[in-house]
């Protein structure tokens, strides 16, 4: 009989019948966590025997077969070809056998009894205890073996030839591996460059900028890049973006002096850029002293030099003048601060230094605290307005909001009394409505809102600033001159009864010299 035959015989033999199921009725609770032990151990075994366990408990063993109350022979199938064990045979009791004898291998098992059968919590708990003492690979190493596979990886779809410039182009344009130190020569990384241009692609031209400047010499990699316009707008980005303002403002001033160089292919006009991008570095100093210096230096170096920035020459001279101008005042009210000499700063204290502050903000400062100097002191707001040639408007709003925190009316009201052929009349050029608006936000009383109120000439509006400021008198004084009886008794009915405002109302109303209108 052949040793097929005899194969086929056995297995047809075998008392084997059915699969086992650990939820049927017919197993036993020792039988079923015997099973499950052994499944246990089978899934944390770090040899992959090539045994798989589903979450189907039914279909979990598909090799293992039993009936129930058979023991059977605890041998295993060699195959004969291979000469290894096949799993797929082992038997039900060898499992128990095997559980057993780990057990009886290890005393200090938590639960463990030398005569008696483990039960499943104690075969679970040792399984977890062994999975525990396992040592894991932590994130960051787990990380290095994935960097270490795909840089394999890279490597064996790269190979060894030497791609053409065009297929590496390709390749990081599609975001497939690339090696760029294939390339030695000169000619080869330029045409590298030049094809990367061509493609218009910005990532590809900045790594092919970035292989250049790593591998060249910095005159031949100036030279061949300021050549080149596009790569320079795209290599100053990437500077740009990534903070390395040293070569940032190297790169600027290598195009800027491109431009006097007719050697030099596609000219660039960076000194604008230039100009601009040292001024914001002369700014960031804290130092007021530093400060002027450097904007000194800036402007005379990349603003006057540099035809159509005449405008902005005359404003960082103002800048100057300005930073030339706070510093001794702040220093000179800091220590009438601290003497307690000026009745001002005891009655509205400083809150913050001027230094550095806007010229505007600066005007409002000095009308604060310097209202009456002289033109001829640095702390002078007539002085301020002059050398920064604000406007009228300009200097008026600052200067009735400076006044009207301190009370000063008199103060508001000569602003507003202008000198003419007749006599004094007044005029105000931002309006006697935003006269008005301030000194209402600035708390003063009645009387003097209500003053300028009925200087706006448009009744209307009036009559709308006197409701809205809750200014009576005004409105009152509104009805009567234009003769509105009705509108004055609605009003009247608004005020509180025995009021004040509520005698002048009936007063007007009852006012016999008045033709009222019907």
């Amino acid at each position: 009989m052949s040793l097929d035959e005899n194969e086929e015989d056995y297995w047809g033999s075998s008392k084997v019948k059915k699969k086992v199921n650990i939820f049927d009725d017919s197993v036993t609770v020792e039988a079923a966590s015997d099973l499950a032990k052994f499944q246990k151990s089978l899934a944390d075994d770090d040899d992959d025997d090539g045994i798989g366990f589903g979450d189907d408990p039914s279909s979990s063993i598909q090799s293992l077969s039993i009936s129930q109350g058979q023991s059977l022979p605890s041998q295993t199938r060699t195959s004969r070809d291979t000469g290894f064990k096949t799993p797929s045979v082992l038997l039900f009791s060898e499992v128990s056998s095997m559980g057993k004898m780990s057990l009886a291998q290890s005393p200090s098992t938590p639960g463990y009894k030398m005569d008696s059968e483990p039960d499943l919590s104690t075969v679970l708990g040792s399984n977890e205890q062994r999975q525990t003492n396992r040592p894991a690979l932590s994130r960051q190493e787990q990380e290095i073996e994935y960097l270490k596979q795909k840089l394999q990886q890279a490597e064996n779809a790269i190979g060894t030839a030497k791609l053409k410039v065009e297929e590496t182009i390709k390749r990081m344009i599609m975001g497939q591996p690339y090696a760029l130190e294939q390339y030695k020569s000169k000619e080869e990384k330029l045409a590298l460059l030049d094809k990367a241009i061509d493609t218009h692609d910005g990532n590809a031209i900045i790594a092919s900028v970035v292989f250049m400047k790593r591998t060249l010499k910095d005159g031949i990699f100036n030279l061949e890049l300021l050549r080149r316009p596009e790569a320079v707008d795209q290599y100053l980005a990437y500077l740009k973006a990534h903070y390395n303002l040293n070569e940032y403002s190297h790169m600027l001033e290598k195009a800027h002096a491109a431009g006097n160089n007719k050697n030099v292919h596609g000219m660039l006009n960076r000194a604008e850029e230039l100009a601009m991008f040292k001024y914001k570095q002369a700014v960031t100093v804290d130092d007021p002293s530093a400060k002027i210096q450097r904007v000194k230096g800036c402007l005379q170096a990349h603003f006057e030099t540099t035809p159509g920035l005449e405008h902005d020459c005359g404003l960082l001279q103002q800048q100057i003048s300005l930073l030339q101008r706070q510093r001794p005042v702040d220093v000179g009210d800091e220590m009438m601060e601290k003497e307690g000499k000026h009745i001002v700063f005891n009655q509205m204290p400083r809150k913050a230094s001027i230094i550095n502050m806007p010229v505007i903000t600066t005007l409002y400062y000095c009308c604060l605290y310097h209202y009456e100097d002289g033109e001829n002191l640095l702390s002078s707001p007539a002085g301020i307005r002059k050398e920064h040639q604000l406007t009228e408007k300009q200097f008026i709003w600052t200067a009735i909001k400076a006044r009207a925190r301190l009370r000063k009316w008199t103060d508001i009201e000569d602003m507003c009394r202008t000198k003419g052929f007749f006599g004094t009349k007044m005029r105000c050029v931002i309006g006697f409505d935003k006269v008005a608006f301030i000194l209402n936000n600035a708390g003063a009383p009645q009387k003097e809102v209500s003053k300028y109120l009925m200087l706006v000439d448009d009744v209307e509006k009036r009559l709308e600033l006197a409701k809205k400021f809750s200014c009576h008198h005004a409105a009152i004084e509104t009805y009567r001159a234009q003769r509105d009886k009705q509108g004055l008794q609605m009003f009247i009915q608004k005020l509180k009864p025995n009021s004040e405002e509520w005698f002048i109302a009936n007063g007007a109303l009852q006012d016999k010299t008045v033709k009222w209108k019907t």
